[in-house]
């Protein structure tokens, strides 16, 4: 029953967290709209991965974070600074982008020097807020799952929010591309958007740090 229950509950939880609009969830979305659907499945294998390894490494922090909470303000303040680089980031390629679709001579458009595999590496390594986020489930789950830090059960646990945060980007992909012709606002600020979304992220984050 404790495999099942934290499975079940794994991807429950994940699903709910991550199906808001995000950084990686906006991405594969311009991946899918912009591009094609194979690029951005490549994009989700390796945001997948590397989701798997943060959830791993939540499950393994969770006793460590019971006896030592200022690690979690440690998380949430690196976290904020890397989400005001992301928001300077895309802020600034929004305006490039802008800036270049006035121009009256029509440029070859640049390729990404990142594979989309790798670039789903980058984009999910630098969102670390799933780090505390299992960490706070894995902690709660524990209150009423029993053996819930037997590692058979913690396995479960991880391959359950894995597939959760899947699901919801490969539904990202498929809708998005299914409906590309109805997003053009979206497609064509998509950098404003994400910048927006990180911005609010960080000030979120750094008015419950202080």
């Amino acid at each position: 029953m404790s495999y099942l229950l934290s499975f079940a509950l794994a991807v429950l939880f994940s699903f709910v967290g991550v199906l808001p609009p995000g950084i990686v969830n906006m991405t594969v979305a311009n991946y899918s709209a912009k591009k094609t659907l194979k690029k951005a499945k490549k994009f989700i294998y390796g945001a997948i991965l590397v989701v798997f390894t943060q959830s791993a490494l939540a499950y393994f922090f969770a006793t460590f974070l019971q006896d030592h909470p200022a690690v979690i303000q440690n998380l949430k303040l690196v976290g904020s600074i890397v989400f005001i680089l992301l928001t300077i980031f895309f802020l600034g390629k929004g305006i490039q982008v802008y800036l270049q679709s006035k121009e009256t001579i029509k440029r070859k458009p640049a390729k990404s020097k990142l594979k989309p595999f790798y670039h789903g590496l980058v984009i999910s390594a630098l969102n670390v807020f799933p780090i505390p986020y299992y960490a706070f489930v894995s902690l709660y789950f524990s209150a009423f799952i029993p053996d819930f830090f037997n590692y058979s059960v913690g396995l479960l646990f991880v391959l359950g929010a894995t597939l959760g945060t899947f699901l919801v980007f490969i539904g990202y992909a498929y809708l998005f591309r299914k409906i590309k012709h109805k997003v053009s606002f979206f497609i064509n600020n998509i950098n404003f958007i994400i910048a927006t979304i990180t911005a609010l992220i960080a000030i979120f984050t750094i008015y419950n740090f202080i």
